[in-house]
């Protein structure tokens, strides 16, 4: 949402490109310090809401060299380990958050009226 990464990494791959909305999850499960690194507060990062609306463009697997490539906050804000996916996303807009009950995989999200 802070625009400080432009991969969400994944253990499995989809053919699907196009638009993707990304969902906040309501637990918080990762390591602070990064959060900390990036001067955000964890009251800040909203959960349990779509926050960003991207363009899915391209899903990598991972090896060394790829993973070498990434910025250093590139890679504090994922898991980033050989085997797993890259699904690279443009055009990133961050969104006031809309809450949302999330799901795994991938599924259908309609953008509510307003």
């Amino acid at each position: 949402m802070a625009g400080h990464k432009h991969y969400e990494t994944r253990s499995w791959p989809t053919r699907y490109r196009g638009p993707i909305a990304i969902h906040a999850a309501k637990k918080f499960e990762n390591d602070h310090r990064f959060l900390r690194l990036l001067g955000i507060s964890e009251s800040e990062v909203p959960r349990g809401a779509v926050v960003v609306i991207a363009n899915l463009t391209d899903c990598i697997q991972m090896d060394a060299k790829f993973i070498a490539a990434q910025s250093d906050t590139e890679r504090m804000c994922g898991e980033w380990a050989i085997g797993r996916w890259a699904w690279k996303l443009e055009n990133i807009q961050a969104i006031d958050p809309i809450a949302q009950r999330g799901y795994q995989g991938l599924w259908n999200w309609e953008i509510p009226n307003e």
